[in-house]
């Protein structure tokens, strides 16, 4: 009989790390299942999606400047392709804030370049400086990146970013000392 206690225990041990394993494979498997099931938005691709190929990004982005502002005009409308994930949840697979990830991939899903990097602030350096908001342009703070989707009389505008509140949302907000606004 006091062998039959250890072998208990272990296999407690056993249950508990199995429950806990598959407790953690179904948080990870939770976005994409509210994608199947149709109750997150659209889905985005992966970015290591096996088509996604090293130096695609930069490929893109030169094909996009190239271009010039007509081929973007041609594109979708970033503040409608932005409005496309409203209520989403976090659609990157990236670890971290995710705002400059959505910011990006809205950029690059209307034939823009992506952000030079995932920090927010690499907004500061995108596209060209407007004094005012703009329905479409670029919202940099130094923590928070999103697109201005509306500019009322009085100049405050509605901002549509990820990563606020832990979701895709849209908010309304004035101008404030630090912001920035840049034209994609």
């Amino acid at each position: 009989m006091p062998d039959a206690l250890p072998r208990r225990g272990v296999l407690r041990r056993a249950t508990i790390v199995l429950a806990l394993l598959a407790a953690v494979a179904a948080l990870g498997f939770a976005p994409r299942l509210a994608h199947a099931a149709g109750r997150a938005g659209p889905t985005p691709p992966s970015l290591y999606a096996p088509g996604w190929q090293a130096g695609a990004p930069a490929i893109a982005g030169r094909a996009a400047w190239r271009g010039g502002v007509a081929a973007w005009r041609a594109g979708a409308d970033l503040a409608a392709e932005a409005a496309r994930y409203l209520g989403s949840g976090k659609f990157t697979s990236l670890p971290g804030a995710w705002c400059a990830d959505a910011v990006s991939f809205w950029l690059k899903a209307t034939g823009r370049p992506p952000l030079a990097s995932r920090m927010a602030a690499s907004g500061f350096a995108y596209g060209r400086a407007l004094a005012a908001p703009e329905a479409g342009a670029l919202v940099v703070t130094s923590h928070h990146v999103g697109v201005v989707a509306r500019v009322y009389a009085d100049g405050s505008f509605d901002m549509i970013s990820g990563n606020w509140g832990h979701r895709v949302a849209a908010a309304h907000m004035r101008v404030a000392p630090g912001m920035a606004f840049r034209r994609p």
